[in-house]
Formats: structure tokens, sequence, C-alpha cells
């Protein structure tokens, strides 16, 4: 706990946050009466602040009934505080959706649990840079109302499907998936299925930096998986990672290459990666779209650099910048 009794005010990566015990439901409460009475200073109302302040409203009174109420929360703290940077709109819509999807995702957790998830997986504001370019969240109009993300949609609450990192129990269905584009696509240009040892070993290497992740439906079936890798092992590109996205054949078209593409940049953002660099087969058009329309950008053409069923193939290059605090400011 803080010295004024609330929950942590600091970022996760602030060696000033610490509790000397779990985050519980009387923490979350009292955070909520503290915001509404505005009782306490507008520098200590943090961006963990603020998502605990999400997850006490979306428990209490679900997906929707949180929006209303963290409006008037903000509303009335902004109106005793008024804020140089203040959560508008946009931001207060958008967070609760992303902690509405945490809670759905972990339904069964104890609220400790919850709470200690939700700022690791968000522990950097500039997640929502997943979702929206910077001009659109910071405009006029987003202030004003709700605008929707131009980059990538908001995960519903409810859809039935989450995602999370991979564990040594997911090795087999990640192989399964990758071994259908081994030897049928060239999503991969891979010849021969990794054997299990091999899969253990790639999985040990996407420690926290580097996650990799599965996409499961309710039923516990993965249904998709990805990763950031080290784009090159020379010191001075350790924030510079790639991306991997497979989804499971048969299961094209319901946007779970989106869903698990947009964590991923999440994830990449919250680590304080600087960029994320793809490389595509030049007959994967979809793939091609789908990063253009998450923000990746092309940065060049690899010509005939690969080789697979009896055929020479192309390489594109696409690049998505990620925010930078040096360049970005504190926060949205």
């Amino acid at each position: 706990m803080s010295a004024d009794g609330l929950p942590p005010f600091a970022d996760r990566s602030d060696p000033g946050d610490r509790r000397d015990h779990p985050i519980d439901e009387r923490d979350l409460a009292a955070l909520a009466a503290a915001i509404q009475d505005a009782a306490i200073p507008q520098r200590d109302f943090s961006h963990a602040r603020h998502l605990l302040l999400a997850l006490h409203y979306v428990r209490a009174h679900g997906a929707e009934g949180a929006l209303a109420r963290m409006r008037s929360a903000l509303q009335a703290f902004n109106a005793r505080h008024p804020p140089t940077y203040g959560y508008h709109e946009t931001i207060t819509a958008a967070w609760t959706t992303l902690v509405a999807r945490h809670a759905a995702e972990h339904g069964g957790a104890a609220v400790h649990e919850l709470a200690e998830g939700l700022l690791d997986r968000y522990r950097s504001s500039k997640a929502l840079f997943a979702h929206y370019s910077r001009a659109r969240l910071l405009s006029d109009d987003a202030r004003a109302a709700f605008v929707a993300p131009d980059l990538a949609p908001l995960p519903a609450p409810g859809d039935g499907v989450r995602i999370r990192l991979a564990t040594e129990v997911d090795l087999a269905a990640i192989e399964e998936i990758y071994a259908f584009y081994v030897e049928r696509s060239t999503c991969t240009f891979a010849t021969t299925i990794p054997t299990r040892a091999e899969r253990r070993a790639w999985l040990a290497a996407h420690g926290p930096l580097h996650p990799a992740t599965v996409a499961v439906e309710g039923d516990g079936a993965v249904v998709g998986w990805g990763s950031l890798s080290l784009w090159n092992p020379r010191e001075a590109y350790a924030r510079s990672v790639e991306n991997s996205v497979y989804v499971r054949d048969g299961l094209h078209r319901r946007g779970l290459g989106r869903r698990i593409l947009t964590d991923l940049v999440s994830r990449a953002i919250s680590l304080g990666h600087r960029t994320i660099i793809a490389q595509i087969a030049g007959d994967q058009a979809a793939s091609v779209a789908l990063h253009r329309a998450l923000g990746f950008e092309d940065a060049g053409l690899l010509r005939d650099v690969g080789h697979k069923f009896d055929r020479w193939l192309d390489v594109i290059l696409m690049q998505r910048a990620l925010p930078h605090p040096a360049r970005d400011g504190q926060h949205p």
C-alpha cells in the first residue's frame, strides 16, 4: 500500500510501487471513493490508479455499466483538480474496454490476481497506441465524444477468445498449427517441422522481453499463436523485434490474426520496444493487408531470397514504429 492507504499510484516500473498486502476489494472501493471525492492530488492520480479504478467499476457494474460510472467519477475529479492533460472521453472508454476484456479473460481469478495481471499487462499507458494513432487519440473530436480506433478494433469483452502467454502445455498445439504452414504455405520459409526439443528451446528463448502467446477459445482449444522475437542478436538491436502470427487452418476470416497481432503490438509498446519488423513472403497478400491495417509501413523488398515449393520468393519488409517516451511525452 502507498502512504495514503490507497492502491499504488506509481507505474509498475517505479521502484516506489510497493504494497504490504495484495490489493483487495476494499482497496478498490476506497480508491473509487477517493477519486469521486477528489481526495487525492491530481499528481497522484496515475495510469496505474486509472486502471484499478476501471477494474473496480467493471467488477461492480459489468462492462457496460462501468463506463458511465467511470465518466462520472473522472468528471467529478477533474472539476476539482483541473488537469493539464486529463483522461478524456475516448481514453476513458478505451481503457474501460481493455480492462473489461482483461477481467473477462480471467473471470475466475482473485481480485489481487486480476489487479496484478492488469498492471503488468498494461504497465505502459501507450498500449492504447496499438489501437489508435496518436493524432486520432489526441484530437478534439476524441475529447468531445468517443472516437472509434483507426488502427485495430478494441477487443469485445465476451467474444470467447483470450490471448495469454504460451506455456509448455501449449507446445503440441503450437506445433500442430505451424506444421500446416511448413508443409503447405509460404507463410514460413521453414521446410522441416521443428522437433519437440527444438520447440522447447524456442519457448525458453522467448522470455519476458520477447513473449510467445496463444489465442485460446473458451473450451481451452488453442486456435492461433504469435511471438515477438529479437530482430538481430547484435546489442544495439535490443529494442527492435520481429513478429510472427499463425492461425489454425480453417479458422481464418474470424479476426484471430488481427487479435493476435494487436496484442503483440500492445505488449511491444508496454515492454518499451522501439519498432516491430515483419518479413512477409511476396505472395502473402492477406498478411501484408493485415499488417498495413495495424499501422505497419512498407520498408523494403528483397527479391528472390527464398526458395520453397520449387519457386523463388520475394520477401516484403514492413515496419511499425512504436511510441517512444522521449519523443511522445508521458502518456495519453
